[in-house]
């Protein structure tokens, strides 16, 4: 799917959607669902800014089982290939050894910028999931990144509703009409990125997690 000129990858997914995943999951229930909602949404979106095919998922998410301990070599391609990462911040995220490793193996990459524009130099667009308290403790990585803020929305109260509740909050509390247009403001922050940035891909790209560390613990005392 290509965004620019410096796109040489086709086949590489535009955007990560970085998660941390539920500790329990059951064949009745999926406790990730919403996030695989939020990913089904954002994909849409996204095919009908950039114009792609019909049934082709212009992003990744790793829906893996829960008790994985190995990275598929699907995720390592799309952390060392995609243009845009998205980490759905979230406590349980802050806190996710795998997340912080897929933050550090994408930010390993070189970023160019090819026009200028209000977006992310970092490629890496942190966007809220559920209301985190603690966020001016959060890691300095994360902090120095500027969280995803929408803009131009119909009525302004829909920015703040999405700081207060996060997405997830917004389902949860039937606010449908805020969630779809903050979501549509998200594909619309992940394409401009992709088309003013154009994040090098990672080569040789991983196979092992040995080199790869927990982002969120450095600048950190630990303990």
């Amino acid at each position: 799917m290509r965004t620019s000129r410096y796109d040489v990858d086709p086949s590489a997914p535009l955007f990560f959607l970085s998660y941390s995943r539920a500790s329990t999951r059951t064949v009745a229930r999926d406790p990730d669902r919403r996030v695989m909602e939020l990913f089904s949404d954002l994909s849409e979106n996204v095919s009908e800014l950039v114009g792609g095919l019909p049934g082709e998922d212009p992003g990744f998410v790793d829906h893996a089982t829960v008790g994985g301990t190995r990275w598929s070599a699907e995720l390592f391609r799309a952390a060392s290939t995609c243009q845009v990462f998205v980490p759905l911040i979230s406590a349980r995220l802050l806190s996710s050894t795998w997340c912080g490793m897929e933050w550090d193996l994408f930010a390993r990459r070189r970023v160019v910028r090819i026009s200028d524009g209000e977006v992310s130099d970092a490629g890496i667009l942190p966007v809220l999931w559920t209301p985190t308290d603690d966020y001016a403790s959060a890691p300095p990585v994360v902090k120095d990144i500027q969280l995803f803020t929408p803009v131009g929305l119909p009525d302004p109260q829909m920015a703040a509703t999405y700081r207060r509740e996060g997405l997830l909050g917004l389902r949860m509390v039937g606010a449908d009409s805020v969630y779809n247009a903050i979501v549509w403001r998200l594909a619309q922050a992940i394409v401009e990125i992709a088309r003013r940035h154009h994040v090098e891909r990672l080569d040789p790209i991983p196979t092992s997690t040995d080199h790869l560390r927990n982002i969120f613990l450095a600048g950190r005392e630990v303990d």
